[in-house]
C-alpha cells in the first residue's frame, strides 16, 4: 500500500536468485505506479510463485518508506 499519502510512488517486486536479496533479480512487477492512498496486489492464491530454498523477494520502491507490504506464504516440506 502507498503510504505517502500525496503522491504516486513508483514499485518493483522481484525474485532474487540469493537470500536477503542478494543475486541476480527477476521483477515480476517492474516499475508499477501506485497511486496516493492505494495499493497494488502483485500476487494471490490463484498466482502462487514457488520460491526455491535461498532465493528471496524483494519490494522496493522510488520514495523511501513509501511503501508498505504484506507477504503471506506456505512452507512445504517433503518430511
Amino acid at each position: 500500500a502507498n503510504v505517502n499519502g500525496s503522491s504516486a510512488v513508483d514499485t518493483t517486486v522481484a525474485i532474487n536468485t540469493a537470500a536477503a536479496g542478494s543475486g541476480t533479480s527477476y521483477p515480476i512487477a517492474s516499475t508499477v505506479s501506485v497511486p496516493a492512498d492505494a495499493s497494488l496486489i502483485v500476487g494471490d492464491k490463484t498466482t502462487a510463485i514457488d520460491l526455491e530454498e535461498d532465493h528471496s523477494i524483494v519490494v522496493t520502491s522510488g520514495t523511501a518508506s513509501g511503501i508498505s507490504y504484506t507477504i503471506s506464504y506456505e512452507v512445504i516440506s517433503s518430511s
